[in-house]
């Protein structure tokens, strides 16, 4: 076998040449490096958001050295649900790749919840109400997170226990029911009256409704004017 002198060249700087060395990193270790890092974020900034997964699924192939991965923490806002995150792979401090990782949050929030069922009409009791530590996987605007937002209302729809409450949910009770028999003050110029009548409506304080003498069945208006009272200005 003959080999020229320029394929013998050509040998020797194949084989004078080195290796270029590199290291597979798995989508299991650069996940755990993620979450790591995202939990020690998120702990710094406060936030009640955490982190439920991180699913980055390709292998990676990187030069040989120390290697590290660096979070843009500018590229997701601190929001539930899955954001897509990019990470700077370095290498010996160098930056030789940069990737988008899923990650999916959720908020953890200790929250008042419904003990028991309560129905639609309820006033709510503080016995009603218990503490949880609640995951949410979105934000609900108006959710409850102080139970004297609600002692003392009323719901105006079925309440699941354990359910998120909304303040949507419930609503101040009334003032004045219909058929309820109420105080009515009177007054004017130099005088004032009270009598009492029945409520042909129900309301709240500064709703004006019907009601009914119930001597002479005559029917008038009057402003409600606290709990089970009502005033009118002449008579």
């Amino acid at each position: 076998m003959r080999l020229t002198f320029a394929g013998i060249v050509g040998l020797s700087v194949l084989w004078l040449t080195p290796a270029a060395w590199s290291q597979d990193i798995s989508a299991e270790a650069l996940n755990r490096v993620v979450m790591e890092q995202m939990r020690h974020y998120l702990a710094g900034q406060k936030s009640e958001l955490r982190v439920e997964g991180v699913g980055y699924r390709n292998p990676l192939v990187l030069p040989d050295g120390t290697w590290e991965c660096v979070l843009e923490t500018g590229s997701f806002n601190l929001s539930p649900g899955q954001q897509w995150v990019e990470a700077a792979l370095l290498v010996n401090g160098q930056t030789e790749k940069k990737v988008r990782v899923p990650v999916t949050f959720k908020l953890e929030l200790r929250l008042p919840v419904a003990r028991r069922a309560l129905q639609r009409g309820q006033r709510v009791g503080a016995d009603d109400l218990e503490w949880q530590t609640v995951n949410m996987a979105r934000n609900v605007p108006d959710v409850i997170r102080d139970d004297k937002e609600i002692v003392a209302l009323v719901a105006n729809r079925r309440v699941n226990p354990g359910e998120i409450l909304q303040r949507s949910w419930f609503e101040r009770p009334m003032d004045v029911e219909r058929g309820e028999q109420v105080r009515v003050l009177a007054g004017g110029s130099g005088f004032s009256i009270e009598t009492v009548a029945v409520a042909l409506d129900k309301g709240r304080v500064g709703d004006l409704i019907q009601l009914r003498n119930p001597d002479t069945q005559i029917r008038y208006e009057a402003r409600i004017s606290a709990p089970g009272t009502v005033s009118i200005s002449t008579w």
